[in-house]
């Protein structure tokens, strides 16, 4: 069984490792870098240099906590440090291919004849072929990237710390790289159209980061959109409309609003939808029966986590197996300050869907962990079927909460009960244990949420 892989991020290396599993003769054509946008210029960029912001802010204002350091953040020795690290991950995903056995053609690849595809000068025929293309990033209407307005891959890449930003966007991307370049020191706009920020999440959580991201120094807008940009030698004049029309002046603007698609010529070989996203099935499986699409060329959510899944779907289906994609929640995770995260239904979805469903709230306050850690900002939100108990979401706010995205999902995709929940003995101090009381206050039971 032969088995090409057109595209070597998330979805495609991770697909190509699975059918070379399965044993196909797998061949990954990728023309750019191994690891895609997430590796190179996404997901690990982003969070190696929040990781780094983090700490030097963490040092400046750590002398309640007996922290007597004055830090210094260097620039570009973070850009230096953000390199290695990409580079170190970049070389284990090639790695992985190779032990594999997967053969890596680095090439521009288009469709040929039936069942064949051109990388290069070379023409490849296959059985299977699953496209993994991954997606660019994409602007408002009448706005351009240039030197001074800037993609998010042009933004994680700048060589020296802009004074001010103008970050377009309030959702995961434009809230990060605002987290970032506020800790790091620089005046911070950010801008969103909706009426709050992460418009696609629980509202609660969108408040909720608006006002910390306040208490950081960002200036924060929604309801608003950009005008117009003007672009000169120093630096960019924003006309911002929304509750009032507003005039700024920053260094860079970054335009966060959202990805498109990149099929490219393989768009014309199979059924697509009016965003331009290949349609599948729960195998993966496109209009074209030998060929299958993942990631984010099949749809958003835009994750690295739902393109695994998505590219082991796609290589299991394209070798026979009973494969299929049908999660029933897909971990969203923001790395602001403090950190979102987002698992299953909200209340008001559960309640569209015709669920009899409630939420509870615990307050990271009440967890040692955070005091320990010198930041109880946030909280927990809970959501379950009130008839059957089952837990349905987990939405929260607060430093460190991302790690309880995993067990959050196993939560969710396991149909376990309040009940079940709070059975579970989980380890103390851990801001884990905020899900047990979450689970004892909605069964009327709290342990160490006080009853008013």
């Amino acid at each position: 069984m032969k088995v090409v892989v057109v595209g070597g991020g998330p979805a495609g290396y991770v697909a190509a490792i699975r059918a070379a599993q399965l044993g196909a003769e797998v061949k990954l054509i990728e023309l750019g870098e191994l690891g895609g946008e997430c590796t190179n210029w996404a997901c690990i960029p982003s969070k190696t240099l929040l990781h780094v912001v983090d700490l030097y802010k963490l040092a400046a204002d750590g002398e309640a906590m007996g922290l007597a350091a004055s830090p210094r953040l260097n620039w570009k020795a973070l850009q230096k440090w953000r390199e290695t690290v990409v580079a170190r991950l970049r070389s284990g995903v090639a790695y992985l291919l190779k032990t594999n056995g997967v053969e890596v053609v680095k090439a521009e690849a288009s469709p040929g004849g039936d069942r064949e595809v051109v990388a290069g000068e070379e023409r490849i025929k296959t059985d299977a072929l699953i496209l993994a293309t991954g997606s660019s990033p994409s602007a408002p209407p009448g706005v351009s990237f240039s030197k001074r307005v800037l993609d998010t891959r042009g933004a994680l890449t700048l060589e020296e710390l802009p004074s001010t930003v103008l970050v377009v966007g309030g959702g995961a991307a434009g809230v990060e790289l605002a987290t970032i370049f506020a800790k790091a020191g620089a005046e911070v706009h950010l801008v969103e159209v909706m009426d709050v920020l992460l418009p696609s999440l629980d509202k609660d959580l969108g408040q909720a980061l608006g006002r910390y991201l306040a208490e950081l120094g960002v200036r924060v807008r929604t309801s608003t959109k950009v005008a117009s940009l003007k672009e000169g030698p120093g630096g960019v004049e924003a006309v911002l409309t929304g509750p009032s029309e507003e005039k700024i002046s920053v260094e860079y603007v970054v335009v966060a609003t959202g990805r498109r698609p990149r099929l490219g010529h393989f768009a014309a070989m199979i059924k697509t939808d009016e965003r331009g996203h290949a349609v599948v099935d729960g195998q993966m499986r496109t209009s074209l029966p030998w060929v299958y699409a993942a990631g984010d060329v099949a749809g958003p959510p835009y994750f690295a986590h739902k393109a695994y899944a998505q590219g082991k779907v796609a290589a299991e289906a394209a070798m026979g197996k009973r494969s299929y994609y049908e999660p029933l929640a897909v971990p969203s995770v923001v790395f602001s300050d403090p950190e979102v995260v987002s698992v299953g239904l909200t209340e008001e979805e559960a309640k569209a869907a015709g669920i009899k469903a409630s939420s509870v709230k615990v307050p990271l306050s009440i967890s040692g962990r955070a005091a320990a850690l010198g930041d109880t900002r946030g909280y927990v939100k809970l959501v379950y079927d009130t008839e059957s108990r089952r837990v349905l979401g987990v939405h929260g706010v607060g430093r460190g909460l991302s790690e309880l995205a995993g067990e959050a999902s196993v939560l969710v995709e396991f149909h376990a009960t309040l009940d079940d929940l709070a059975l579970v003995i989980h380890p103390h101090p851990t801001l884990s244990e905020l899900l047990v009381e979450a689970a004892e206050l909605a069964l009327k039971r709290p342990t160490h949420v006080a009853k008013l």
